[in-house]
């Protein structure tokens, strides 16, 4: 009777946009998933040990390379493509606040930087070619 939880923990499971699940009972490689599925990445939904606000565990997707295998008792999700072009969208906005925001803080010192060379221009200069008048 407790063999048919043993057989469900050995299968790799797909979880297919619109809540199907999908059971296979082999190793089968993300190349083979993705031409069965056109438009839709696989991924391995990983549980992280840090928790959502309501207490559960939070649940992340790690992109597969096609090369990749699906292992025995893991669990994948099918992703569109629209989905990750979102997420990396947004991933890239957030990097390009932050690169402005830090750029913002540099042109801040190079604007410092500029209005003293102004003043003495050959002072910061390496070339030693040039010729300093006092």
């Amino acid at each position: 009777m407790g063999n048919c939880q043993a057989a469900e923990a050995a299968t790799v499971v797909i979880q297919h946009p619109g809540n199907k699940i999908e059971r296979i009972y082999w190793s089968v490689s993300a190349h083979e998933i993705m031409n069965s599925n056109p438009g839709h990445y696989v991924a391995l939904v990983v549980t992280s040990p840090t928790r959502t606000e309501n207490g559960l565990p939070l649940k992340q997707l790690k992109l597969l390379r096609p090369d990749d295998t699906l292992l025995i008792g893991h669990v994948y999700r099918l992703v569109s493509f629209e989905d990750v072009l979102k997420e990396f969208a947004a991933k890239k906005c957030v990097k390009l606040g932050k690169l402005l925001k830090e750029s913002r803080g540099l042109g801040g010192e190079m604007k410092r930087k500029n209005s003293s060379d102004l003043l003495n221009p050959i002072s910061n200069s390496d070339n030693s070619n040039s010729i300093k008048v006092t």
